[in-house]
């Protein structure tokens, strides 16, 4: 998919008297501004720049680089909600380059409250919403930049994990449907913290709310094979969609509830499996992953098998490409 990239462009600009002190003379001051640059690369909806309309900068001053004994403890440019209008962004306030200092820059969309007490780096705490609430989460950051002509790139890069499902059947002519979904024992709560490189930074303190919260899916998904397609198949999310998005993790005493109904397609009423079904779910969900599950459902009272199933495209936009993944099968 496409990588989403923002701009923050440093044009000439007259202001006020009152940030001689700060900076150069009015007829030199820089101001930062906002635009958006993109490079090919009902359900949580996935950002795109075709939907993406608002983020929010925190933006903080320093004397030098960043270092380990570096403090954040001048804002620059506080909690800021940078907007789309047309194919312009903007924002209220007008900030303009300081003439030798340099501003550490950390965007969120949806925007997030930052704290940097006792951290080098900002960070913040993060709980994921109920299912009908689930958001694309992203951010970015651009550190030790100082007064330029260039161009600041801001690459953002998607914080959490896309969990997808799709269903196949393992006997043709009978129908497959499934009714629910629910995901149990995965961490729904962690803190963020940045680290100025590319990766933007990594998730720790990762933990279950009480209850233990459960991701449900509701509503009827089937699929058909037939001696002609017997490797039919269909999946659950709606393009441009993720079925839940969650919090990258490993998958220890991570389950998956199925519950579905098998009848032979000439006869669909006629049920001759109608139950649910457990399985283990294995392995790590990884930050900017779009995970797919293939479940292999069969027509009895046996255990659901998993076919292979894929991290891939949503990958491509933070550069590590297509990687296929092999479960083995859960008995």
């Amino acid at each position: 998919m496409k990588k989403i990239l923002f701009l923050a462009m440093a044009a000439a600009a007259m202001v006020s008297c009152s940030q001689n002190e700060e900076f150069e003379n009015a007829g030199q001051k820089a101001e930062i501004k906002f635009g958006t640059v993109v490079k090919s690369g009902t359900r949580a909806v996935i950002t795109t720049d075709a939907n993406f309309t608002e983020f929010v900068v925190n933006a903080y001053r320093t004397t030098g680089d960043m270092a380990d004994a570096t403090a954040l403890s001048e804002e620059f440019m506080p909690a800021t909600t940078v907007t789309k209008t047309g194919k312009v962004w903007g924002y209220t306030e007008t900030y303009y380059w300081p003439l030798t200092d340099k501003i550490q820059f950390f965007a969120t969309a949806p925007g997030q409250t930052l704290a940097t007490e006792g951290t080098k780096f900002p960070k913040f705490d993060y709980t994921i919403k109920g299912v009908a609430e689930q958001e694309d989460l992203i951010a970015a950051n651009v550190i030790d930049k100082s007064k330029t002509s260039d161009a600041i790139t801001f690459p953002f890069r998607h914080l959490l994990t896309q969990v997808n499902f799709t269903i196949k059947g393992a006997t043709s002519e009978y129908t497959y449907t499934v009714s629910k979904l629910v995901i149990k024992g995965a961490k729904d709560k962690g803190t963020f913290t940045f680290d100025g490189t590319e990766n933007v930074g990594a998730w720790t303190a990762l933990t279950a709310s009480e209850p233990a919260p459960e991701h449900l899916y509701e509503g009827e998904v089937s699929v058909a094979p037939t001696a002609e397609s017997p490797n039919e198949e269909k999946a659950f999310e709606t393009d441009g969609n993720a079925l839940f998005m969650l919090m990258p993790q490993d998958l220890s005493n991570v389950t998956l509830d199925i519950t579905y109904a098998v009848a032979k397609t000439t006869t669909p009423n006629d049920y001759i499996y109608n139950d649910t079904k457990t399985v283990n779910l294995t392995g790590a969900w990884g930050m900017a992953q779009n995970i797919r599950y293939t479940l292999v459902l069969t027509n009895d009272a046996s255990p659901v098998t998993f076919g292979t199933h894929t991290i891939g495209g949503w990958a491509d936009a933070v550069g590590t490409g297509d990687a296929p993944v092999t479960t083995p099968a859960n008995k």
